[in-house]
């Protein structure tokens, strides 16, 4: 006890001097509470372990009334024995020391040195190897045992020999029969292996050589056979797998996002009393409709940080559809906050109960989709074929493939987004079985050429970037509202990632915005031009659509004039809309070369002739005849680009709220200098970066 109490001393002062980091006490204990669990893990398993050695092992040895030592020797020989027959005293010493103490400074130090330094992943590691090493190793302590080598050929042990009496120590902590696998080997390859993940270098170097060496010790001291060894390789190769995976990214993202018990308790709470409201809302008013609910909480694939609980009113098919809205519209309105009425196919309710984003959406109880008289009526539908057919592990995958989206942008079939719904999140993973096997089939998918059909049923063609067969209605593609460019980008996406995975794709760096003056400087000789309008107050879902309608109107209009679009974007602030374009020339020559009929198109040239052939200021130079064709020059109405959106603008065709608003609130046109604003900042920092959110 002196010996290894000195010797543990000795190393605790060496190791508190090179490898423990300089900590405030209060820093240090708020990790001891932090990482409670994995202390309390390896707590357990030491426990069970001194159980097993002290009061089991005997009963258990008895029971199987065999050692298996014999069998190791009749395949190995006297390989190790060997060792024995040539002891010196300086190696005697230096492996018992080795096995005695540093050994067992490793085992206690190695968990501290974690938590002191902050490592969680390394003590996660170390806590779940442990648990997967002796969870297989118990059952061969118990049930074969086998004897170590020195007690079966009637050797004096090492240890004694160096340090008299310390096997009556020793031997408290082990047995003599225990030792296919060997604790030893495998303890000290996962000591090792957890440190790996450390930043601390020198540690990392300290416990690989010190496995080396536990190693070579056992064999030496002819404690272990060397099929023992190879058992504890194969344990910790095992335990590796398990460290492996629970320190990936994939499992780093789920502790992230996945509903902690906690959570999930709060959420069915909320759902069952929510329920009950309504029941009792219904009964009380007369309303023939019964709750259920549906939606990613029904599935159990939503995010931690997003929870959406979507509760459907079930209405006889009979009732009529001014009832249905009215009533469904009544029910959410009185039992939710802050509530905001949106529209599907017809009005539903969002807002707030018990902390909780919730939307109560009426639509119609049927036996078949086939018998849908509304779109959200086959909504109940598609949470029971997800539910029937997604598995408890597929969930998780579901929330994997949901966070990298969110991660990468392309998360949300609004209109804002143009992205993936959370439907057809599930129906991939259904499809393709794990988060990985979408990943590499999608970097092989095309827009437009990428069919998923999941029942193989036969279905009408549709034309949209991606396709995907809806399985409760084979006439619908759940993917229709994905948009070519968030298509492209999951595919680039999905490219990158397997190509160099980082947790990045799933929560990236926030933009930090460049400052003005280096937006400035970087924009500087951009022909860039911008429309200035009042947001108008509609739901999401309406006015992103209008606004890319309105942007591709103009661009169609400024081309026309002659005003060539080389890209154009639109911002959507608080309360304006910022229409931007880039033009090839923002001052065009005052005037333009009209390109007439062939010459042999005699009718036509007629035409043209008589058309351009007058006294006008507008023509420069009238018809004439060049290489087989014919041409007039002519001025421009508008050379400046401002001039004519200035001009033109509220004329043009746009979306109806967007034309209202103009019409009500007018516009500006802005130059490149009036955009470059604290409001803008943000867009003109990604605009000029280009690099995709995993790479800021």
């Amino acid at each position: 006890m002196v010996a290894l109490g000195v010797g543990n001393l000795i190393l605790l002062i060496s190791a508190v001097l090179i490898f423990l980091p300089r900590k405030r006490f209060r820093e240090v204990l708020d990790y001891f509470v932090k990482y409670r669990f994995y202390l309390l893990l390896i707590s357990v398993i030491v426990a069970l372990h001194l159980l097993e050695v002290n009061l089991v092992d005997g009963y258990t040895t008895s029971l199987v009334g065999r050692d298996f030592a014999s069998l190791f020797e009749s395949l190995e020989g006297d390989t190790v024995f060997w060792f024995s027959l040539h002891w010196s005293p300086v190696l005697l010493l230096f492996f018992v020391i080795i096995y005695l103490v540093v050994y067992s400074f490793t085992l206690w130090f190695s968990p501290l040195l974690f938590v002191v330094s902050g490592e969680k992943n390394a003590l996660r590691s170390l806590a779940y190897g442990l648990v997967v090493i002796y969870i297989l190793a118990l059952p061969f302590y118990l049930f074969f045992p086998v004897t170590n080598v020195y007690t079966h050929y009637n050797l004096s042990s090492a240890l004694n020999n160096v340090i008299p009496s310390v096997e009556n120590f020793f031997y408290a902590t082990t047995t003599h029969n225990n030792c296919f696998p060997s604790l030893h080997v495998a303890m000290a390859l996962l000591i090792a292996k957890s440190s790996s993940l450390t930043s601390n270098k020198r540690y990392r170097f300290f416990t690989l050589f010190c496995a080396i060496l536990v190693i070579a010790s056992v064999i030496y001291l002819s404690i272990h056979w060397l099929i023992d060894v190879l058992g504890g390789v194969i344990v910790f190769l095992v335990a590796a797998v398990v460290i492996d995976y629970v320190n990936s990214i994939e499992s780093e993202v789920l502790r992230r996002v996945t509903p902690s018990f906690r959570d999930r308790k709060r959420i069915n709470r909320t759902v069952v009393l929510l329920i009950q409201e309504v029941k009792k809302y219904c009964e009380k008013n007369k309303i023939k409709a019964v709750p259920l609910l549906v939606g990613s909480v029904a599935k159990d694939t939503y995010l931690r940080d997003s929870v959406d609980i979507d509760l459907f009113l079930l209405f006889p098919k009979s009732t009529p559809r001014d009832i249905l809205e009215k009533q469904g519209l009544s029910v959410g309105r009185a039992l939710l906050k802050n509530t905001e009425e949106r529209y599907a196919e017809h009005p539903y309710v969002r807002g707030e109960f018990n902390g909780f984003d919730v939307e109560i959406v009426p639509c119609y109880r049927i036996k078949n989709p086939s018998e849908r008289m509304s779109a959200v009526d086959r909504t109940p539908f598609h949470t029971d074929y997800v539910k029937k057919h997604l598995s408890i592990w597929g969930r998780d995958q579901v929330r994997l493939l949901k966070q990298f989206l969110k991660g990468v942008g392309c998360y949300g079939a609004e209109a804002e987004v143009e992205g993936f719904s959370g439907y057809l999140c599930e129906l991939l993973i259904i499809k393709y079985g794990s988060f990985k096997r979408l990943l590499k089939a999608a970097k092989e998918w095309r827009v437009g050429k990428t069919v998923i059909n999941i029942r193989g049923v036969k279905v009408t063609e549709f034309f949209d970037p991606l396709v995907v067969i809806d399985p409760v209605d084979p006439n619908r593609n759940v993917a229709s509202a994905l948009s070519n460019e968030k298509f492209s980008l999951f595919i680039h996406a999905c490219r990158e990632y397997l190509h160099k995975p980082s947790i990045t794709f799933f929560f990236p760096k926030s933009v930090k915005p460049l400052s003005l003056n280096e937006i400035e400087t970087r924009l500087s000789g951009k022909n860039i031009v911008g429309i200035k309008i009042m947001k108008p107050d509609i739901i999401s879902d309406n006015l992103y659509p209008q606004v890319r309608k309105s942007l591709r109107r103009i661009k169609a209009s400024c081309e026309k004039e002659g005003f060539e679009i080389v890209d154009y974007k639109f911002v959507v602030k608080k309360d304006k809309v910022y229409l931007i374009m880039k033009a090839k020339e923002l001052v065009l020559p005052e005037t333009f070369i009209h390109e007439g009929p062939p010459d042999e198109k005699r009718e036509h040239v007629k035409s043209f002739r008589e058309k351009w052939n007058r006294d006008d200021d507008d023509v420069v130079r009238k018809p004439y005849l060049k290489n087989g064709r014919w041409y007039v020059e002519v001025k421009r109405r508008f050379r400046d680009i401002k001039d004519f959106l200035e001009h033109e603008l509220p004329r043009m065709s746009l979306g109806k709220e967007i034309q209202g608003t103009i019409k009500k609130y007018g516009f500006s046109v802005l130059q490149l200098n009036e955009l470059i604003t604290e409001d803008l900042q943000e867009f003109w920092t990604e605009y000029l970066d280009k690099k995709p959110p995993w790479e800021r």
